[in-house]
């Protein structure tokens, strides 16, 4: 199936895993998406960096969970409030979060993560340390 859906979003997260993000994201997002996440200092561009992004999370915490405890849509914007659970670095923790996803054609063209939860600085923090080593050619 090709294109965003609430039922698809509330599939993928109740038992995520890379090589899901992987297949699916290319098929649910247009090829010019950004994706805002919390904690990050640029945007994600693209479906490759997008699932790049959803798998660095699940490598992080590989038990991720997020259940959708709220849904509203406006045309082509769909508002989703979630509550995480899982294991990452520092142990169990549970958390809260709402994303903001824009859609076109049926296609994700933005999504706005919004969460206070500590496992983003983690995120980030493995972004930096990626962009931080030197490229070998």
């Amino acid at each position: 199936m090709t294109g965003w859906s609430i039922d698809s979003w509330r599939g993928f997260w109740a038992k995520p895993d890379p090589e899901t993000a992987l297949r699916r994201i290319p098929t649910i997002t247009a090829p010019e998406v950004q994706a805002v996440w919390p904690r990050s200092r640029h945007p994600v561009c693209g479906p490759k960096a997008y699932a790049g992004r959803v798998v660095d999370l699940l490598s992080l915490v590989p038990d991720m969970r997020l259940e959708l405890q709220e849904h509203a849509a406006s045309g082509d914007l769909h508002f989703i409030r979630w509550q995480a659970r899982g294991t990452g670095p520092d142990g169990a923790f549970e958390g809260i979060g709402c994303d903001r996803i824009a859609l076109r054609g049926g296609l994700v063209v933005s999504n706005l993560v919004m969460s206070d939860m500590a496992i983003f600085d983690r995120l980030e923090a493995m972004q930096d340390r990626r962009q931080s080593k030197p490229q070998l050619e």
